[in-house]
């Protein structure tokens, strides 16, 4: 299933479940995908145009609640990080701190590099 895909398929979910805040987020993601193939068209949009739009959302989340914070608005700060949350659940699962580094200790081990 492609990422529009699911992202529909969740819009329908949570239509069914009575999940109006998810589903508010969702719309307005959709919302953001359909502007964006809007601005490429006549191609097709891809699903790294659609990562992108849902990573650019996840951006703006972010920096909304670290402004929220600095304002001391708590209510705002509530509301950006449940879209946060459910914004996150459509990005790629990120690898981890020791993943990355025992992948990068056994490419240094394989190579014999002693330096940079």
């Amino acid at each position: 299933m492609s990422l529009r895909e699911q992202i529909l398929s969740d819009m329908k979910d949570a239509m069914k479940k009575k999940e109006g805040p998810r589903l508010e987020v969702l719309r307005f993601l959709q919302a953001a995908i359909k502007n964006k193939e809007i601005e490429v068209r006549p191609n097709e949009i891809s699903e790294q145009d659609i990562l992108g739009v849902v990573t650019k959302q996840v951006k703006q989340r972010k920096e909304s609640i670290a402004q929220f914070q600095e304002a001391g608005r708590q209510d705002l700060v509530d509301k950006e990080s449940f879209e946060l949350s459910v914004l996150e659940t459509y990005l790629p699962k990120q690898m981890s701190r020791e993943d990355l580094e025992r992948i990068v200790s056994d490419v240094i081990t394989a190579t014999g590099a002693n330096s940079i």
